[in-house]
């Protein structure tokens, strides 16, 4: 190992010898990629238990230090993870030093803040200046429960987030940054085990890298921004190179449930625990700008559930019903504007979309719960009149709520049942009866994957003391584009007797409508662009 004087740094440690497998995504283990990289962004190292994760991005971190030179005197590098405990025992006492990457005589020992002295946990821990400088950096160890505020005002040289981390806290941390921001300084390494805090860098990278040109930014998507880079660490494929016990590996993973191995393991994202819709898959159910060529000779209808607020969105969503009953859900308004009345919310709804008169665009099925509000709606152009919009009123009639049964509704929707010819592959394939609109339902896909069943401790604390089972009921929290669906889908289908027992596939009118889309009888660039000028 070679000291700060010497302003190198040692070759890294045999146990991160792993090869990228390029030709099989699920056997990945970049971790030699991401001990080498310099992004100009933030390096993202997503990784199963046990494949080393957390040491190689704290021997990162001692990379970066020792071959960086500090810009100021006592520039701050902060190492942080959910816990003081955490981030001093492990990442500091275990890693950084006790594996030899921090070495004793780099170490100004003098001016150490410690946290607690005798168990060896510092708050921050000042490095000696290279050879012909002054400055020097401060490795600084957080806790993100400080909360966000405490992240705030400080520049920072850089920093490395140990396992999962609040969103907010990530942002705040990264935009101390903003003075230096040098390449290979901002890292963050965890196994996402929780969908809740990582739903952000999933649909970034679901969605790829930012395009270059503006024109081809979609509207309401989330990118990877331009120099981010994701890297990942395998634990199988650490067991095979010998730097993982078998016998460990075989009992750790035989007592994971089967959905959450691939989590557990490869570092892929995790579904939500007692998810509702565990059969919806975006690259199953969603569809882009094609979605408009089977629009035509369809039935439209709207769904409403009624929001205010930052947490209680009021939601639109336009689907339109196929031959086939099958529903394309093309569009959604979504506002949490608190300084809207429910009349502000219906205007922007009404004038989203065009809704002709005639039996193509029928009824607009909404909430029960507030009778109000459904008469607000179908009075609308009277209330409008004050603020001078010429509007007409909604027809809007009561949704059917009976939750179970309607969840039970979109579940069935979701399977694979309507046989199409496919000209690709030139076999029969089984589409479901649901497609939405990837890019301009962005709420609606996301509350898909995270809504999920109330456990028994969700309904409160006192759970504890008197365990019992907790009602079949989904979980009141960020559910109203659900919500508005349900109201949607399940209210129109049984209106037209489209229970799950009677629905019945009727593949040739659906082969017609195929047909029509592969022969070029629907322009939908044409739509998309139509609907593009309307939503400006």
């Amino acid at each position: 190992m070679v000291s700060l004087s010497d302003g190198m740094f040692a070759e890294i440690p045999a146990y991160f010898s792993f090869e990228p497998r390029p030709n099989q995504p699920d056997r990945y283990d970049e971790q030699l990629a991401f001990y080498d990289s310099l992004d100009k962004g933030v390096a993202w190292l997503l990784g199963g238990n046990g494949a080393g994760t957390t040491t190689l991005a704290l021997a990162k971190v001692a990379k970066f230090v020792y071959e960086t030179p500090p810009p100021r005197h006592d520039t701050p590098f902060w190492v942080i993870a959910e816990s003081y405990e955490q981030v001093c025992e492990t990442a500091w006492k275990e890693k950084l030093h006790g594996q030899g990457h921090i070495l004793d005589h780099d170490i100004d020992w003098d001016r150490i803040d410690w946290y607690k002295r005798n168990n060896g946990w510092p708050f921050r821990v000042p490095l000696k200046s290279p050879a012909g400088s002054r400055n020097n950096w401060m490795l600084e160890f957080k806790s993100w429960r400080q909360g966000r505020g405490q992240m705030q005002a400080r520049s920072l040289g850089g920093f490395c987030f140990i396992e999962q981390f609040p969103w907010g806290v990530f942002e705040e941390v990264s935009r101390g940054c903003r003075e230096y921001n040098f390449p290979g300084s901002k890292l963050c390494e965890y196994t996402p085990v929780n969908p809740d805090m990582s739903s952000e860098i999933e649909e970034m990278i679901e969605n790829g890298p930012e395009p270059e040109d503006k024109k081809d930014v979609v509207f309401n998507r989330q990118y990877l921004p331009r120099g981010w880079n994701v890297y990942h660490a395998n634990t199988e494929c650490a067991k095979e190179a010998g730097h993982v016990d078998e016998d460990w590996f075989e009992e750790f993973f035989g007592m994971i449930p089967p959905e959450m191995r691939d989590t557990r393991m490869k570092g892929l994202f995790a579904s939500f625990e007692g998810v509702v819709y565990k059969n919806f898959h975006p690259s199953v159910h969603c569809m882009g700008d094609e979605m408009w060529a089977f629009l035509d000779n369809c039935a439209h209808r709207r769904g409403i559930d009624w929001g205010a607020g930052p947490e209680n969105a009021f939601t639109c969503l336009w689907g339109a019903k196929n031959g086939a009953n099958q529903w394309f859900i093309y569009d959604e308004y979504y506002s949490t504007n608190q300084e809207y009345s429910t009349v502000d919310h219906l205007i922007e709804v009404y004038e989203q979309w065009s809704w002709p008169s005639g039996s193509s665009y029928g009824a607009t099925y909404a909430d029960p719960s507030s009778p109000d509000n459904i008469r607000i709606a179908n009075k609308l152009s009277r209330y409008a009149a004050q603020t001078g919009k010429p509007v007409k009123n909604i027809s809007v009639q009561r949704g059917k709520n009976a939750v179970l049964e309607g969840i039970e509704h979109i579940q069935h929707l979701l399977k694979p049942q309507v046989p199409v010819f496919s000209i690709d592959s030139e076999k029969t394939e089984l589409q479901p009866r649901i497609f939405i609109h990837r890019d301009n339902c962005p709420n609606l896909i996301r509350q898909m994957k995270k809504y999920r069943w109330l456990r028994g401790a969700d309904r409160n604390q006192a759970a504890k003391l008197n365990p019992k089972n907790p009602r079949r009921e989904p979980l009141k929290f960020e559910d109203h584009a659900v919500d508005a669906l349900r109201y949607l889908c399940f209210t129109d289908d049984r209106l037209g007797g489209l229970t799950i027992d009677s629905a019945r596939t009727q593949s040739t009118v659906m082969d017609s409508i195929t047909g029509n889309y592969m022969n070029g009888k629907n322009n939908w660039k044409t739509v998309t662009s139509q609907h593009r000028q309307n939503r400006e």
